[in-house]
């Protein structure tokens, strides 16, 4: 039988990755996403680095057939970008024309200027300009380009952070007690050992 500590590090490892920013399911035009951004975080690669590393695990459970790669380059001076990689729709092959007069957002760069592989097969390529934002900001601006849906927790899910929330106050009271148990036995032992002689 699992024991109660094991049981609530099992259940806040799968809720953390289940759950929370970043849980989104990506609409089936998006064929992949690449990220660039500094190994360090200077020159406004702080954001980027806390969005790949606390959001983007949720994006890629939710979505474990689309592909998402990572460079992370030395030169901190470049600026960080995320790319959406589009596939062609049937909308947009039946009219070439439509898809030629498409007007990108203004925080996106035209696909040509994009520097990543398999560009060659995708038929349109979002990038968003990263620098200086935060991992809130990112999520936000990438669920707004891409299209993506937030996924809501379950009735299952939701009991599972209670019962988290339940364990964590009750942990929270059971530290308070211990503290006080062993304040109150030194307490005890300071004055056996002045009775004793063994303190002036």
């Amino acid at each position: 039988m699992v024991n109660i500590p094991q049981r609530m590090r099992r259940l806040t490892t799968l809720l953390a990755i289940r759950i929370g920013p970043g849980a989104a399911i990506l609409p089936s035009n998006v064929q992949r996403i690449h990220m660039d951004f500094g190994a360090t975080i200077d020159g406004g690669n702080k954001g980027p680095k806390m969005f790949w590393r606390h959001i983007l695990p949720r994006l890629k459970y939710h979505n474990p057939s689309t592909p998402i790669t990572i460079n992370r380059s030395t030169d901190s001076s470049t600026s960080p970008t995320l790319s959406i990689f589009l596939r062609e729709s049937q909308s947009q092959s039946s009219s070439t024309s439509s898809s030629s007069t498409t007007t990108p957002s203004p925080t996106h760069t035209s696909a040509d200027t994009v520097k990543t592989p398999l560009l060659a097969s995708a038929a349109q390529v979002l990038t968003i300009d990263l620098k200086h934002k935060s991992e809130d900001d990112i999520l936000s601006e990438f669920l707004d380009v891409s299209g993506a849906k937030k996924v809501q927790p379950s009735t299952s899910e939701l009991e599972g952070l209670r019962e988290l929330e339940e364990q964590r106050e009750r942990s929270a009271k059971d530290s308070e007690r211990s503290k006080k148990v062993r304040a109150q036995w030194k307490k005890e032992q300071a004055m056996l050992a002045a009775a004793r002689g063994d303190v002036v």
